[in-house]
């Protein structure tokens, strides 16, 4: 009796045991492996996580990219591979008894916005009115390569400016004018979170961290002689004077002078970089630069911040005899 007890209770053991090795779901009858790398750039992704969904076990790539379960159950196996900074990729598998399955991920890297910075200008001018604009750009990058960037845009509140990739900077740019703004004023983004929106060609999409105004530079400096308003002559090496804007914070001058010619103007000399606390500059005396031919001129001061907020002064006529 004692016998036959026993073989009863040995021939009615579940079958769904996963230590059973007669068991369907025994887990250590077949195994899964694969590879984790960089959609179109093949570059191992070492620290990704790969689950097993229908086993409820997870195994992390290594610094070559591999991933191995072991011993897991036979059948349909949905696979979930993640990593920080890309999209995530779920696959089908079915993993047959005794046979290593083989499944590789290829994840599509998010757009990384690397810098961005808005930078604020005022034009003065007699006619219209001044003229108000921002510089905006970002440095953007794609774990996928630079290629893989389909677009870059600039974005605030639920407005969005489409940028331009500048060969010169390696940055992608854009330039947003008063009347392109909501209240016609680039005040209006003063305090609002700003950001930057890259998306690549399989749509994934990375947004920068806000960032914001620092500053609207609206009092500048007034240049004095050659005068705006008396068509000032002057020898070919004129001595600029202006005064200083009322500000407290710290900036630095920055003179431009142009030649005149059927209305188009050609920059003649530019001095950047001049401390505040100057209020007038010479043209070069010494012969390091060439003196100004005679001609029709017009000259402007700009303050410029620390970040690079500028505001440029009204044009101011002169002739050179």
């Amino acid at each position: 009796m004692l016998l036959g007890f026993i073989w009863l209770s040995c021939s009615d053991a579940p079958h769904d045991n996963p230590l059973d090795p007669h068991s369907t779901a025994y887990s250590g009858n077949t195994s899964l492996s694969g590879k984790v790398t960089i959609l179109n750039e093949g570059t191992a992704i070492a620290g990704a996580t790969v689950s097993s969904l229908e086993d409820s076990i997870s195994v992390v790539s290594d610094a070559n990219g591999a991933y191995n379960f072991p011993r897991i159950g036979a059948g349909a196996k949905t696979v979930v591979c993640r990593f920080s900074g890309y999209v995530g990729d779920t696959s089908r598998v079915t993993c047959e008894p005794g046979v290593n399955a083989v499944l590789n991920f290829s994840l599509n890297g998010v757009p990384v916005v690397l810098s961005a910075s808005i930078l604020t200008r005022k034009i003065d001018q007699y006619y219209p009115s001044p003229q108000y604009y921002v510089d905006i750009s970002a440095s953007v990058t794609d774990p996928n390569g630079i290629t893989d960037v389909d677009s870059v845009w600039f974005a605030v509140d639920t407005l969005t400016y489409p940028m331009t990739y500048s060969v010169n900077t390696k940055e992608f740019v854009t330039t947003i004018y008063k009347y392109d703004l909501p209240t016609n004023t680039i005040q209006w983004l003063v305090g609002k979170p700003l950001s930057i929106v890259g998306i690549d060609f399989s749509k994934a999409t990375g947004v920068s961290a806000p960032f914001y105004v620092t500053r609207i530079i609206e009092d500048g400096a007034t240049p004095l002689s050659p005068s705006p308003f008396q068509n000032d002559t002057t020898t070919s090496t004129p001595l600029f004077t202006w005064s200083p804007p009322n500000v407290t914070f710290s900036y630095t001058y920055t003179v431009i002078v142009s030649q005149v010619n059927s209305g188009t103007e050609t920059v003649a000399w530019t001095y950047a970089g001049l401390d505040s606390y100057y209020e007038q500059l010479q043209y070069p005396t010494d012969g390091s630069i060439p003196s100004l031919a005679p001609g029709s001129y017009v000259w402007t001061i700009s303050v410029i911040d620390a970040f690079g907020n500028f505001m440029r002064s009204k044009e101011s006529a002169f002739l050179v005899q």
